[in-house]
């Protein structure tokens, strides 16, 4: 009996215990729900993305194109970049784009570090350091696995390499079209390296983006001044400006991709005051998708059309004191084999300037692409590139002791490339 009463009494005890750990339980689901809620509109502040390309290259001549020799390289392609964007609200962010690359020895660069404002109805501004909008691969120039190709074509995307990226503003647009969509793009500021400081760049460039198939036109001037002092006294050879020379830059792509096939081309056309290279440029690419393999057929070809300004007649033409003191070719070359300083600086010269600049050339690109798992691909490309008449992107230093010393007979007149890289997105 006395048990009995013990269990009676011990039943609201059992009660009250577990209404109090429903309580509990209650309480820790919405501490649960409110800590999911902040971890939810974290991940909508903050966001993290990041693309890497790891592979190896290889051609069959010593004197190096595009920095690729007949050593096997890992670095020359491959990268790894991180990109950080920060929503501090529906209208304004700040992006950052962190990149190393293996050919500049694995140091790290803020490709992009801009804010972000959405004015709305399509409008949106950009102010920091921003992407040039120059090619139709500009935006996601380093994330290969956006690409169908190892190695973009270099005879195109070698012109404005090394300003890809800008300081300056940025105002874009965009607008429907039906069931398409146009998008415009103005951008003005100022980039630099260690030959060139391009200022007052202006571009400006239109996207027009429908189901199976995309158009875009682009165009671009700067104010252009050389601060290189190795280029500056090769201009010097030809009495020519170093500053202030006016530069341009068109762009025309279309790419038509309605599933299985795929088809790419783009024609960009450089031209610059003086010495400064004009050149134009072109490459088509045609693809098919069998599954998870796509194979790539690519020709390219580039072209500088202002040869003759930086020939030697043109140093006796523009140069008086070159003109008075050697008169021709012959004795310009006869000084220099015998001696003769400034004669031998002169050859070197314009010799460097036309390694750098002078190209005629053309690339048969077989491709094979093979997308491992979401986000991850492995391509395979092989190259034949032809030279005529020019160094095209050999190793222009090279190219010109080898011009300038009379063994130019040795400079080849083609090479093959091999790459093949992993590229991923994350």
């Amino acid at each position: 009996m006395a048990i009995k009463h013990l269990t009676y009494a011990a039943i609201p005890l059992i009660a009250a215990s577990m209404s109090s750990q429903a309580a509990t339980v209650d309480q820790l689901n919405r501490q649960v729900q409110k800590l999911n809620q902040r971890i939810a509109a974290q991940d909508q502040r903050f966001r993290v993305n990041g693309f890497a390309t790891f592979g190896m290259s290889i051609s069959d001549e010593s004197m190096a194109y595009n920095d690729v020799n007949d050593e096997v390289s890992f670095n020359r392609f491959s990268k790894a970049g991180v990109q950080m964007t920060f929503n501090m609200d529906s209208q304004n962010s700040v992006v950052m784009q962190l990149v190393s690359r293996g050919n500049n020895n694995w140091e790290t660069n803020a490709e992009w570090a801009y804010f972000k404002h959405e004015f709305g109805n399509g409008l949106s501004g950009k102010i920091g350091r921003i992407r040039l909008p120059a090619y139709q691969l500009s935006e996601f120039l380093d994330v290969g696995y956006a690409t169908p190709y190892a190695q973009v074509p270099a005879e195109t995307y070698d012109s404005l390499d090394p300003f890809s990226n800008m300081e300056g503003v940025d105002l874009s647009y965009s607008m429907d079209v039906g069931d398409n969509t146009a998008n415009f793009q103005a951008v003005y500021g100022r980039a630099k390296d260690d030959e060139f400081d391009l200022k007052d760049i202006l571009g400006l460039s239109a996207v027009f983006q429908a189901d199976t198939w995309s158009a875009r036109l682009g165009y671009a001037t700067a104010s252009v001044n050389v601060v290189s002092a190795t280029l500056q006294a090769a201009i010097s050879a030809y009495d020519g400006e170093t500053e202030g020379i006016d530069g341009a830059f068109t762009s025309l792509g279309f790419t038509y991709d309605p599933g299985d096939l795929y088809f790419t081309t783009e024609f960009t056309q450089l031209e610059a005051d003086g010495e400064i290279v004009d050149a134009d440029a072109l490459y088509a690419t045609v693809g098919y998708r069998f599954g998870r393999l796509m194979p790539t057929l690519t020709y390219a070809m580039a072209e500088s059309q202002d040869d003759d300004e930086r020939s030697y007649d043109a140093v006796f033409a523009n140069n008086a004191a070159v003109a008075a003191g050697f008169g021709n070719l012959a004795t310009l070359q006869a000084a220099a084999t015998g001696g003769n300083a400034t004669a031998a600086g002169v050859i070197q010269g314009v010799e460097g300037l036309k390694a750098a600049s002078d190209r005629n050339t053309t690339r048969i690109g077989l491709g094979l692409r093979y997308d491992m798992s979401p986000g991850t691909a492995l391509k395979v490309q092989y190259d034949i590139i032809e030279v005529d008449d020019a160094s095209g992107l050999f190793d222009d230093t090279a190219w010109a002791t080898n011009a300038a010393s009379g063994a130019g007979a040795s400079n080849p007149d083609g090479t093959n490339v091999l790459t093949i890289s992993i590229d991923t997105v994350f």
